[in-house]
């Protein structure tokens, strides 16, 4: 049996964890179809303000290139034309702002690594968790 094709890929990338990275990116180009496009996600956790004066005024955008030049990266190493392939870096919560951009750019897969659980994570819950809990399309979990 074959695997599905599926037309728009939604990967979400941890840029401190590139052995999930890679097979997430296998998976996703395995998966999709002839035509399929596949994007990449990287969310850059929300940070409180009142920790603004103690960082450089250029943080932000230095950091925001940093995740934007490791998910081109990604990208380019995938193979694929720019056509096919596309990325975005959010801010905020993991899960919501991968929900939010399955849901803006019509996603039909998300694929989302997973650590194994711990008993925190058991207790509290986990972003792969909320993921598979709220979306509205297939979600693939990749396991370490």
């Amino acid at each position: 049996m074959s695997a599905p094709p599926y037309s728009s890929i939604l990967v979400a990338v941890d840029i401190d964890d590139p052995t999930n990275t890679e097979r997430e990116l296998a998976r996703a180009l395995f998966l999709a179809s002839d035509l399929g496009r596949i994007r990449l996600i990287n969310v850059r956790p929300a940070r409180s303000f009142r920790y603004d004066v103690y960082l450089p005024d250029s943080f932000d955008t230095e950091e925001l290139a940093r995740h934007d030049a490791e998910l081109y990266a990604w990208a380019q190493k995938s193979g694929l034309p720019p056509e096919r392939i596309s990325t975005v870096v959010r801010t905020g919560s993991v899960a919501g702002e991968v929900l939010a951009e399955a849901m803006e750019w019509k996603a039909d897969l998300i694929i989302v690594g997973s650590h194994h659980p711990t008993t925190l994570t058991r207790l509290l819950g986990s972003n792969a968790e909320r993921i598979v809990r709220e979306a509205t399309v297939s979600v693939l979990v990749a396991r370490d």
